[in-house]
């Protein structure tokens, strides 16, 4: 494995490796930010609903205006001014403690709690797919680099040998269009490696941005080789993968958070018992003739018991609905399990054949070398021809750059199996 590091070599270049790009990730990225700040609210949301055990305290204070009353016979004849005090008051204080809701309050606390869970595998979800995200620019940027390099010394060869064909051409042994044709050749690649620069400058733009680097910070990516780990069979990413992929775990928080939802239909169906205690300071007397202008306190406690009658033909309703929420659910993650394991199978696939890939192309670049350096001793002495030379050249750019190639498209395979495997970050 790439070894850990992550160090400004100045204020504006930045040096990393794969394992340090994502610890950058799953500290600084705005997303992950974006997920730690939902998980800190529902954590909060705890809080709220275990405070459901709580006392409920509540105080009414109410003034008005009273006016004069009427006193009637029975008949409605014989009416009578009753003159009242016109100032009134009502001071109310109650207090409820809550002692059996039917469940409905451990409920609440239990789906606040699976709600926590849940944004708590956000922020592993988060950090793996921005991971891989920054790793894919991460490993196209250290590509482009490695490319850029293998121009460069391409580059530097052909100026040689045009400088060889140039003195040719003087001593009368070469012709002018074999030094133009290694020019063209120059020409091309120079503007082969300024669009190289060019791809280098968006995806160091964009990586910088992913991993919270002010603008115009230099990635320099590692030029160590990568060492892949102990070759795990496929099975092992399997289970790695129905054990600790993040979109799984939340798919069975859900079903867990339905459940929870459903104990909470069922509670509606049970009656809710507290204890009351509370006084009241009202004035005047009004039932009293005539009014007595004075208030009257009186306090009571008690236990209170309601029951929803309409539960009995709507909580039913909402059960069955839960129940297939559930079952939805169930279906959903059976889905998504074997989608995970497909693309665990290919990109296992996709590492083994990254390997062989490696494994060939090393080859290639070494059969390449052999080539060009026989060719090249035979041009020397007059013995090859050009297009020989320009042949050998050609095959030695296109071996080194496919081993360039072949050594990222390793590491990101490898990365990508971590990924889909839910493993990325462990």
């Amino acid at each position: 494995m790439l070894c850990a590091c992550a160090c400004g070599l100045n204020a504006r270049e930045a040096a990393l490796d794969a394992d340090s790009v994502l610890r950058r990730v799953a500290s600084v990225n705005a997303d992950v930010k974006a997920a730690r700040s939902d998980y800190e609210a529902a954590v909060q949301g705890i809080a709220v609903a275990k405070s459901a055990k709580l006392p409920t305290l509540s105080a009414s204070l109410n003034l008005n205006y009273l006016g004069d009353g009427t006193v009637l016979d029975r008949d409605f004849s014989g009416a009578m001014r009753d003159k009242l005090p016109h100032f009134g008051n009502t001071l109310e204080v109650n207090l409820y403690q809550p002692i059996y809701h039917g469940g409905a309050i451990t409920a609440g606390i239990e789906m606040a709690q699976i709600k926590a869970d849940m944004a708590k595998i956000g922020i592993d979800r988060q950090a793996e797919a921005s991971g891989i995200d920054a790793l894919a620019r991460y490993f196209s940027l250290m590509k482009m680099h490695n490319l850029k390099k293998v121009y460069a010394e391409n580059i530097s060869l052909t100026r040689r040998l045009i400088e060889n064909m140039a003195e040719r051409h003087r001593q009368g042994t070469a012709l002018k269009n074999d030094v133009t044709r290694y020019e063209l050749r120059l020409s091309s690649l120079t503007y082969d490696s300024l669009s190289i620069d060019n791809s280098i400058s968006v995806l160091n733009h964009d990586l910088a941005s992913l991993l919270g680097y002010e603008e115009g910070t230099e990635i320099v990516t590692a030029d160590e080789d990568f060492i892949l780990p102990e070759n795990m069979p496929e099975s092992w990413w399997q289970a790695a993968a129905a054990g600790s992929s993040p979109d799984l775990m939340a798919i069975d928080k859900a079903h867990t958070l339905a459940g929870a939802a459903l104990k909470l239909e069922k509670a509606a169906r049970r009656p809710s018992v507290g204890i009351v205690i509370g006084d009241q300071l009202t004035g005047p007397i009004t039932f009293e003739i005539p009014a007595i202008n004075k208030n009257y306190n009186a306090w009571y406690a008690g236990v209170s018991v309601k029951y929803q009658i309409s539960s009995l033909w709507t909580s039913g309703k909402k059960e069955k609905q839960r129940r297939l929420e559930m079952a939805h659910i169930q279906d959903q993650r059976d889905a998504s399990a074997q989608a995970i394991s497909r693309g665990v199978h290919q990109a296992y696939t996709a590492l083994t054949q990254a390997r062989q890939m490696l494994e060939t192309e090393t080859a290639n670049v070494r059969l390449a070398n052999e080539n060009y350096d026989v060719v090249q001793t035979r041009f020397d002495n007059d013995m090859a021809l050009l297009t020989d030379m320009l042949d050998a050249s050609t095959a030695k750019l296109d071996a080194e750059t496919r081993l360039v190639n072949a050594r990222i498209d390793l590491m990101l395979s490898f990365y990508k199996l971590k990924f889909i495997s839910g493993t990325l970050y462990r």
